[in-house]
Order: structure tokens, then sequence, then C-alpha cells
């Protein structure tokens, strides 16, 4: 779906603005000494940043709800309301996503999470995002804070990947079944503390959401500078320009930098380094960038260990290599077939299955749909 408005392109023209202080956000020009508090364990059920959510619960103290309401809120989901402002501490996914919408519908505001993404600071994204934003540029910036991200809690990060036409691809994770304006305001969070850190507008080449379209959009053109959006999507990711990856960060601080990351490997070592399942994940998602065919036993090498000590480890973890594999391939399909001219043998070759068929039906499996209903998806919602 691609629509255009004069109002909306002149709004995406606009330098971004200064970056307001709120209560969240980290001075990174203050004193270094301040220690980030460490309130993660390894989770046992899918959980996210409370960062993530601490925007919709300040807007709704600003909207008058009282510190009982919210309180009595946070309780109803299982969030406790005492880590909202911590960098590190993460909540229950679905509790906090049960508690951004009631905050929402109560708002009577249709686009409350874009509006909160144009407020966003560093500090939204959690320890990783101001680590991100200490560092050289936006290249280093999503390298470091991605590759933390995996290695805390795979499933839940987003991943950041370069396509072969050198475009930036913002991805969140197609198995977290993010609400519209939570998956909206992170994508649009994402973009503004780009564009206010780099002092550059840059304009998304598109934006794609899960969730069906809104009746205006407007809002969105504004905010993302693209006509170009696309709804009922098998995934929700941002597509930025190739020429982003290289803008120097305005408050680059070598200083803050260390000092985060040495935050992010202590809160590393208290969740228990990386689980066997996201080492694996991450290999092959390596080795399918490169063109190659992973395999069992070339992981398993890449880890100094034999075939039968990875198969095992992953026993433990109650996870087979094949499940990973087809997650891994099916992921970069997705984003393969969203190319207007894919052709379906070359993309399940180029991710390595034997034959159509046999894509098809591991496509089928993860996501539901066909490789035809996915190619065509941004179609199947247009808005006169």
């Amino acid at each position: 779906m691609r629509h255009s408005t004069d109002s909306s392109r002149q709004d995406a023209d606009r330098k971004p603005t200064e970056e307001p202080h709120t209560s969240s956000s980290v001075d990174t020009r203050g004193p270094r000494k301040r220690a980030v508090r460490l309130d993660a364990t390894l989770p046992s059920v899918e959980t996210i940043y409370a960062s993530r959510i601490s925007p919709f619960v300040r807007y709704a103290s600003r909207a008058g709800w009282s510190e009982d309401a919210l309180a009595e809120l946070c309780r109803r989901h299982g969030v406790s309301r005492a880590v909202l402002d911590s960098l590190t501490a993460r909540v229950p996914a679905d509790g906090a996503f049960a508690l951004v919408q009631e905050i929402c519908a109560a708002s009577q505001d249709d686009n409350l999470g874009l509006h909160l993404a144009l407020e966003a600071s560093a500090s939204w994204m959690s320890l990783l995002g101001v680590l991100g934003m200490s560092l050289t540029n936006v290249r280093e910036a999503l390298e470091v804070s991605c590759g933390y991200a995996r290695r805390m809690n795979t499933r839940a990060a987003m991943n950041t990947f370069v396509n072969e036409s050198g475009q930036i691809h913002i991805r969140c994770n197609p198995e977290l079944h993010e609400p519209r304006h939570f998956a909206e305001a992170n994508l649009g969070a994402t973009l503004t503390i780009l564009c206010r850190s780099t002092a550059t507008t840059i304009k998304a080449h598109w934006v794609s959401f899960r969730h069906a379209a809104p009746a205006a959009l407007t809002d969105h053109m504004s905010l993302f500078g693209t006509t170009d959006l696309r709804f009922r999507a098998p995934i929700s990711e941002l597509v930025l320009p190739a020429y982003a990856l290289d803008l120097p960060l305005r408050n680059a601080d070598p200083a803050l930098a260390a000092y985060m990351r040495s935050q992010a490997d202590t809160l590393l070592e208290a969740m228990g380094g990386d689980d066997i399942a996201s080492v694996v994940r991450r290999c092959l998602r390596d080795a399918l960038e490169r063109g190659a065919k992973p395999s069992i036993g070339g992981v398993a090498r890449s880890f100094k260990m034999t075939s039968r000590t990875l198969q095992r480890r992953l026993a433990e973890a109650e996870v087979q290599f094949s499940t990973l594999l087809e997650q891994v391939r099916c992921e970069q399909a997705m984003t393969l077939l969203q190319r207007p001219q894919a052709n379906l043998e070359d993309v399940a070759e180029r991710v390595g299955f034997s034959d159509v068929r046999s894509f098809r039906r591991a496509l089928k499996r993860r996501t539901g749909r066909t490789p035809s209903e996915l190619r065509r998806y941004n179609h199947d919602d247009a808005v006169p």
C-alpha cells in the first residue's frame, strides 16, 4: 500500500528537534559512577524490557490516572510498578501487552503509540539503547546493541540485518505477538532516536506491521517519512536507507560506552550467559547470510565440539537442531519474499530447502501462510 500527501511529506522533512529530557532519560554528560540496577534474571516466561512500556505508564499518569489506579493496573497484569524506570528489569510480555492495550483503549488517542514515539529517548530501548547511542556511528550501535540483545534473550530481541541492496532491516520478533500500539511505538521510537542521535532526517524505505491498517495514516506517513506502509504483514519491521549506517552519533562517548558495556556484561553474566539455542540460532543466521549451507556438523565444529555433544546440549534445552534451522530459514525467506520479483524456486534454494514443496510446508507451518500469500500480503489490506 502506498499513499502520498503533501502535508505528510512536509512533516517528514522537518529536522528533528532536541531530545526532551524525561524522568527515564539517561544524561550522557553526567556523572559516570551511578550503578545500573541489575533486576533481571534468566526468564522462565517470555519477557520484554520494562522500559518499553514505561512511556505508556507515564502517559497514563499525565492523563490523570492516580497512583493507586496505576498500581492496581500493574498488579492486575503481573507487572511490578517499582521496576518500570529500570534500564535492565524485564516484565512478562503478555501482562505488559495487556497493560498497554488497556491504557491505549482508555486514552481515546487512536495513534497513541506513534505520538509517544515522538518523545522517545535512548533509555526507551533499555540499557542497550543507551549503550548503542554512546558509540561511534549507527552501524556500530546496531551491531553492538542487537548482539547483546540476542545473547540476553534471542526470541524477544529485535533483529537487525543489511540486505543485498544495502538497506537496513530492523525487525521485531515474529513469534512475539505485539499489540498494534506497542509495535508502532517501538519502531517509531527506533527511528526517532536514530534521527535525533544523528541530527539527520532519516526517511524509511518502507514499514510493515502485522496488524490491520488503521482508519487514518497521516501520522504514520509523517513519522516514518514514507507512503509505503504495509499492513497485515508476516512481520513488523522498519527498513532504512543504507547511508544511515555510517551516520555519526552526536553524543558518542567512549567513557560512557565502556561503562555501559561493563554493565551489559555483568547483566549477561547474571542471566547465566548465552543459552545453547540462542548461540546456534545466531550461528545459523550468520551462515545463511553468507550464502553457506549450515549443518549440525559445521555448527558443532565452530563451537569446537562434536555433533553428538551439540545434539545432547540441545536436547537438554528441549530443542532440536532441525527446528532451529527451519525457524531461521523461514525468517530469511520472509524477507526475500517481500521483493516484488521474488522467485519461489530461487528463494527456497537460497535459504537451503531441498525443493519448493518442502519450502511451502515449512513456511505454512511457521507462519500459517503459503509463500504466495506472504509475497502478496502488502496488497491485501490496501486502503483506497
